[in-house]
């Protein structure tokens, strides 16, 4: 048989799963029947002898079936059922379709039943209480949180994972066990972007962002676009993700107990000068709907509306908008020192303890699968971390932005949070003190002089 192309391959060799894992679901093959022979199926599905059989080896690694030497292949027998928690961010729902992937392992491996407990974001030590208690045997874990594992010490509840070959290394780099493996396996990830309205740009006759727009450029386009009832930027200026790019791309660096005093503070005040920036661009009259800045979800909702051209945002909230009816784009964040952006990573850990480890591992294995990669790429506008699905395949049958794959163009500016050099409980307080910053009630120096007494106080209330 000629060779075939890996694409080909693939949908062929999916074919044949899919045709064997029916015809057991349905019970045309029950326990303990023999399947057709490896050269009838390399026939009927124009594969060779060899990708049948490494076809069919999936097909055992998920117990549904067992090969019986120089008698053939057989339907598994039943096993019983075991039930495995996942503690998951209940954004995952849309940003992967995640209760059709859960239904999909299930019909793959009927012998393991997978029960969500949705978890917040930036809830780690409710995570950690969880895994304490046996409560999950799974959980989704994005990098703050991973961070605040770490930097307590408790990677040691995380089993040790091997990474995926085909996943981005910066990816794999973000999760280390500290013993040459992973504490949580990447799944999917996203730079904080920017999106606008081709339409509101055009009937301005104002160019569409590129490479070289600094903050000052946005907001003297921010300027032509904005109208009555439309405002020109939005986003959440109290998240975790969003504010600490200010201070991201002006390279700053937190120092602790300078001049003897215990302090923390940037190691220089210039390091700060980006937020005044901001503060007057939010303040500008038209520009920014600063009486809903503290929102949770109505960034894109306002989008949708057309009530406001240009909002920061992740590839994750994209799928928000695939029926936006208007066309709209991406691009880079501008910049101030430099145009880093915050790189969000969403992976997958393993209770250590778990009494159904090798269920648990099974699914995870199945999430950060090829097959599954593919469907999140194909199906929504997030970024799987397989990095051979997310540069080759793209979204089907949504409205697709032109500039979907600027992500690739970002990735040398790629940052996270650890890069302030603050924990993440510091980094959420210092998040906390900046609604006083952005509403004009303290300057930059009074602003980190808050910070610290709000943090004494915290480590005063945790004695």
């Amino acid at each position: 048989m000629p060779k075939i192309d890996r694409k080909t391959f693939q949908y062929r060799s999916n074919q044949l799963l899919a045709h064997i894992r029916t015809k057991v679901a349905d019970k045309s093959l029950k326990p303990g029947d023999f399947i057709p022979a490896e050269t009838a199926l390399a026939q009927e599905f124009q594969l060779s002898k060899n990708s049948v059989r490494l076809a069919l080896e999936k097909l055992v690694e998920e117990g549904l079936i067992v090969k019986i030497p120089r008698v053939g292949t057989q339907v598994a027998p039943q096993r019983e059922r075991t039930v495995i928690r996942l503690g998951l961010y209940p954004s995952l729902y849309e940003e992967v379709k995640l209760k059709r992937l859960i239904e999909l392992f299930q019909e793959r491996h009927p012998h393991i039943q997978v029960e969500a407990l949705e978890i917040s974001y930036y809830s780690p030590d409710k995570i950690r209480q969880l895994l304490q208690l046996g409560v999950i045997d799974a959980v989704t874990l994005n990098h703050p949180d991973y961070l605040h594992f770490r930097d307590r010490g408790l990677l040691e509840l995380l089993e040790p994972l091997t990474a995926h070959p085909e996943t981005y290394d910066f990816l794999n780099g973000l999760f280390p066990d500290g013993k040459g493996r992973l504490a949580v396996k990447p799944f999917i990830f996203s730079p904080v972007i920017l999106c606008y309205n081709q339409n509101h740009f055009r009937e301005n006759r104002v160019f569409e962002p590129d490479s070289s727009w600094t903050w000052q450029d946005l907001r003297e386009a921010l300027r032509r676009l904005a109208g009555p009832n439309r405002y020109g930027l939005f986003f959440h200026l109290s998240s975790t993700n969003r504010w600490p790019i200010f201070l991201l791309q002006n390279e700053a660096r937190f120092v602790r107990g300078r001049d003897g005093d215990g302090m923390i503070r940037p190691e220089d005040p210039a390091m700060l000068d980006s937020l005044p920036v901001i503060r007057d661009l939010i303040h500008e009259e038209g520009l920014f709907p600063l009486v809903m800045s503290f929102g949770l979800h109505d960034v894109e909702q306002l989008f949708k509306q057309q009530k406001v051209s240009v909002i920061l945002t992740t590839y994750y909230r994209l799928n928000q908008l695939a029926d936006a009816g208007f066309p709209f784009d991406i691009a880079q964040l501008p910049k101030f020192k430099n145009r880093d952006t915050l790189l969000l990573c969403t992976g997958i850990a393993l209770n250590a303890q778990s009494p159904r480890k090798e269920a648990a591992q099974r699914f995870i294995d199945f999430l950060t699968s090829e097959e599954v990669q593919s469907l999140i790429r194909r199906q929504t506008f997030t970024l799987p971390a397989n990095k051979w699905i997310a540069e080759l395949e793209r979204p089907e049958a949504l409205q697709t932005p032109s500039r979907l794959e600027i992500y690739r163009e970002m990735i040398p500016h790629f940052t996270t949070h650890d890069r302030l050099q603050l924990t993440i409980k510091e980094i959420e307080l210092l998040g906390d003190c900046q609604e006083q910053y952005f509403s004009k009630l303290v300057d930059t120096e009074e602003l980190i002089h808050v910070f610290n007494k709000q943090l004494a106080d915290a480590q005063v209330t945790s004695m």
